[in-house]
């Protein structure tokens, strides 16, 4: 059973594309920029893998998934051009379809709800000055409570195109003592 479930993901760390089903990277090691025009891509090799990528981010004592969903990277953190804003402050991981959204680390839920841009959205407190912030779900974990303990990989939702998105999506975010980190490079 291991060796049949080690080969599947092994042939889904192939490659990601703009498809209904991306490959399955986040979480297992590897993450991928999307093919095509990236606004702000991370550096990455000639396979389109982001070069450097660490799974795990140590933050003053919260152990965070830097992309708690499987897709690949179709907007990085930082200054870009068009979209929402001139700054992007998260990572846009593309899914192409809804796809399920793990907890980032363990903690408590601060927010479920919608907020404006953002669209259906929640929000994990990790430690005094660690929060995740997870925008444009399609639907929330039907046993995520405000006030509720979450675990890290605990599926929260699933990704979509609420609030202003153009395709199915997570915008992650780290925060740290409220202010916006990039979620590629933050605890190195």
């Amino acid at each position: 059973m291991r060796i049949v479930a080690f080969t599947i993901l092994a042939l889904g760390l192939a490659a990601c594309a703009p498809a209904p089903a991306p490959v399955e990277t986040g979480r297992f090691g590897a993450l991928r920029v999307c093919p095509g025009s990236v606004a702000n891509a991370p550096a990455t090799d000639r396979t389109r893998q982001v070069r450097g990528f660490e799974p795990i981010a140590e933050i003053g004592g919260a152990s965070l998934l830097r992309a708690p969903v499987d897709g690949c990277v179709s907007s990085g953190f930082g200054p870009r051009r068009g979209g929402a804003g001139s700054f992007h402050e998260g990572l846009d991981l593309y899914t192409g379809a809804p796809r399920t959204i793990v907890a980032g680390g363990d903690g408590v839920v601060e927010f479920i709800g919608s907020r404006r841009g953002y669209g259906r959205t929640v929000v994990i407190r990790h430690n005094a000055r660690t929060q995740t912030r997870y925008a444009h779900l399609s639907s929330y974990a039907r046993n995520l409570r405000e006030g509720g303990r979450v675990r890290r990989g605990d599926p929260i939702g699933r990704t979509g195109d609420t609030g202003n998105a153009t395709a199915v999506h997570l915008h992650y975010e780290f925060l740290i003592r409220g202010r916006a980190v990039d979620p590629l490079t933050a605890g190195r």
